[in-house]
């Protein structure tokens, strides 16, 4: 269904700045302008919040050539069989995901394992919620490596291919199953080194991401278009509900470590001086 929004007229080709309606000549395009901008951002990362503000500032650094709505949030609901989230609970959705991303990562830091299942899962929720009209998983995966490079790893996917990093995506959209990016982020996170990334080499793409390009495939729709997009609306409310309680017990876990940690910390038998008087 052309997208009447975001796309010239009887067209699937985005509106850019370029004003070229040409798919094939727009994606040749995309690919140059954004690879120079990804190669910035690789020299001179994006710092920010970790947060909403800090997910669009890179997005809009990465299409700023490109987009007028570059690091803005999509106003039509896009999917890939399912809704990502639906324009009403964007704001909701970010709030929770952004709640715990950073934080969660930062908190099992000192364990590979743990790190990398935190993660590959909150990466998962991230990519549900698709705030932009395109290019989402770009400003995702340089999201992901800038937590990596807080947290002491270095985060280099060109270790995985274009078709794994898809299917380990859509396993985590369509069952909130991770193990597929838990797969692919063991290999692709390391500890952080200087000089880590070969001269040219973007290391958010995968290995033959700029060979096959990035046009995706999204069916578009306003929000009364879609037949299901209510019952969307609720399993986004849901998913909203159960990471706001999923954060609250993490939090709860952490304090209850902290308070034991300095409970032993100061449980510490006095010593007696032996000079002092007896009783």
């Amino acid at each position: 269904m052309p997208d009447s929004r975001y796309c010239y007229p009887g067209s699937d080709v985005l509106i850019n700045k370029l004003n070229i309606t040409n798919a094939k000549e727009l994606m040749e395009a995309e690919i140059q302008l954004t690879s120079i901008r990804l190669q910035e951002l690789q020299e001179n990362p994006l710092r920010g919040g970790y947060d909403f503000e800090h997910l669009k500032a890179i997005h809009c650094y990465i299409f700023q050539d490109l987009y007028e709505w570059a690091g803005k949030v999509r106003t039509v609901e896009i999917g890939k069989g399912n809704l990502f989230c639906t324009t009403p609970c964007i704001q909701d959705y970010a709030k929770s995901v952004f709640g715990k991303y950073y934080s969660q990562c930062r908190e099992v830091q000192s364990e590979f394992e743990d790190f990398i299942r935190v993660l590959a899962d909150n990466y998962g929720d991230l990519n549900a919620l698709h705030p932009f009209r395109e290019g989402n998983g770009r400003a995702q995966r340089e999201f992901a490596r800038m937590v990596c490079l807080e947290c002491g790893y270095d985060f280099n996917l060109t270790s995985a291919t274009h078709k794994e990093m898809l299917e380990a995506s859509k396993l985590a959209f369509d069952k909130g199953d991770s193990t597929g990016l838990v797969k692919i982020f063991s290999k692709a996170v390391t500890r952080h080194q200087d000089s880590v990334y070969e001269k040219g080499e973007l290391a958010i793409l995968t290995s033959d991401d700029l060979s096959i390009g990035f046009a995706d495939s999204y069916d578009y729709y306003d929000y009364e278009q879609h037949m299901n997009t209510e019952i969307y609306n609720k399993m986004y409310e849901a998913r909203i509900q159960k990471m706001d309680a999923e954060r609250i017990i993490n939090d709860a876990r952490i304090s209850l470590r902290q308070e034991r940690r300095f409970g032993k910390e100061y449980d510490v038998e006095p010593e007696i001086d032996e000079r002092a008087p007896r009783m």
